[in-house]
């Protein structure tokens, strides 16, 4: 019995050093773009927080007014009464536990009556509440050209 060789089989024994080095680099990319994409989903997720913590406090201060709708008129000081003590304590919490010490509210509430036929007047009330923070570790900056961000919000009461 004769053994066949296979003559391309003999002259190659290994692996290349230029083979690796192709392969590593290959690898490297990848690895880079992983890196580069997960720090991208961190600064979003962290964009994305701090636009639901902006939300929740703007719901709160909401919330807070609807109990006490008659002293939210006009343009409050922190001295002017209840409505102006609650939005003193939420201006505070909104530095302590909500967004930074960077962040700042306001609120600015306007009536207006409404005269049915036939009926008493109506008194309404329209709040528009306004939180602006720093989002200078959100993912957003460079799109919309400023680390600083405002959400406005229009609440009837």
């Amino acid at each position: 019995m004769k053994k066949i060789i296979l003559p391309s089989r003999c002259k190659q024994r290994g692996v290349s050093l230029l083979e690796v080095l192709i392969a590593v680099l290959i690898l490297s990319f990848g690895l880079l773009g992983l890196a580069s994409l997960q720090m991208t989903t961190l600064r979003n997720n962290q964009s994305s927080f701090e636009r639901s913590r902006a939300i929740m406090a703007i719901y709160s201060i909401a919330d807070s007014l609807r109990a006490d709708p008659a002293t939210a008129d006009g343009t409050l000081e922190t001295s002017a009464g209840t409505a102006a003590a609650i939005i003193g304590t939420w201006k505070e919490s909104l530095i302590q536990h909500y967004l930074g010490s960077d962040a700042d509210g306001s609120v600015d509430c306007k009536s207006e009556i409404i005269e049915p036929p036939a009926f008493d007047p109506i008194t309404t009330y329209i709040c528009t509440i306004t939180v602006t923070w720093n989002d200078s570790l959100g993912g957003m900056q460079g799109a919309q050209g400023s680390d600083t961000h405002t959400m406005t919000m229009e609440v009837p009461l």
